[in-house]
């Protein structure tokens, strides 16, 4: 793509006694391997790298931080064992339960996405795989990941299209990877 720029170069392993990553830029920090420039300088794409280092970071107060009072996470979208009832997760309480279920819980996230395009500078669409690491397990759920933030950058929503079935079956021991 013509109006893309480099998401920066590969940095250096995200766990001990890996090699390199190329989902990590010279900061350690996760970033598309493929971005548009609109995307690069939008809002939403600073709150969703924010997001990121914060949950790896176990930093709750930080990634609850992140998030307008109004925010609303579906993740993914739909029904499943994180939302039974489909509705998403909501407002202070809801955010902070997201947390509790689904970012404090494995040993580490891989944000593994291949590209990173918006559709304003509020919104962020980001495709690719989410690697979770829980013990000596891991899991790849494929799929894309909106985010969209308020006037002052705030994240107002993150709406994550992944099948857990699908997701459940890549379900394997690290050393595969």
């Amino acid at each position: 793509m013509s109006n893309s720029v480099p998401a920066g170069r590969p940095g250096q392993s995200d766990r001990p006694g890996r090699p390199g990553n190329p989902y990590l830029d010279a900061d350690g920090q996760y970033r598309p391997l493929e971005i548009s420039e609109n995307a690069a300088a939008s809002p939403a794409y600073a709150a969703a790298r924010a997001s990121w280092a914060a949950a790896n970071a176990k930093d709750r107060e930080t990634w609850l931080g992140l998030w307008s009072p109004d925010g609303r996470i579906e993740d993914p979208v739909g029904p499943s064992f994180l939302d039974p009832a489909g509705d998403g997760h909501h407002g202070p309480e809801g955010l902070a339960e997201f947390w509790e279920k689904a970012v404090s819980t494995p040993d580490h996230i891989e944000f593994r996405f291949d590209r990173a395009t918006t559709g304003g500078s509020d919104e962020l669409l980001c495709t690719g795989t989410i690697r979770t690491h829980m013990g000596d397990q891991i899991m790849d759920a494929a799929g894309g990941v909106i985010y969209r933030v308020d006037q002052s950058g705030r994240m107002l929503s993150l709406r994550a299209f992944w099948e857990p079935d699908v997701a459940m079956a890549t379900m394997r021991p690290e050393s595969e990877a």
